[in-house]
């Protein structure tokens, strides 16, 4: 497997934030605060250190509403997680797919549904390449 771009690296704490933001966009600052504190504990003061480090590092950004800042990612979903996967990868397995799904196979009962829906991947992906 080629080595990718370097990974985007979003924390567990930006994930959530993230999480929120691909759910619906924009949100208010305060709609970020509240869900965050119900589904995390965070203070008021911890949602926004961190709404402004993911404003620094290019994760978000805000636009003025009428009665509050509204929050919407930059980033999609997809391009998080393919970067993600790739970092992830490579890192543990040294760029090998096929080391990472033996280590899974070995570790696990895969159900049939599942095998069968990673048959149907590889199949897809030959197909591809033909």
């Amino acid at each position: 497997m080629e080595q990718r771009e370097k990974s985007i690296g979003l924390s567990n704490s930006e994930w959530h934030v993230m999480e929120k933001l691909w759910e619906e966009s924009p949100k208010t600052a305060t709609q970020l605060i509240k869900a965050m504190e119900s589904e995390t504990g965070w203070s008021k003061s911890t949602t926004k250190t961190v709404l402004k480090r993911m404003e620094q590092k290019g994760c978000l950004a805000f636009r003025e509403g009428e009665k509050a800042r509204e929050y919407y990612p930059l980033l999609k979903r997809e391009e998080v997680v393919e970067s993600e996967t790739s970092h992830f990868i490579n890192k543990l397995y040294n760029g090998s797919l096929g080391l990472m799904v033996n280590t899974l196979v070995k570790k696990q009962d895969i159900p049939d549904d599942e095998m069968e829906e990673l048959y149907r991947i590889i199949k897809e992906a030959r197909k591809k390449k033909q």
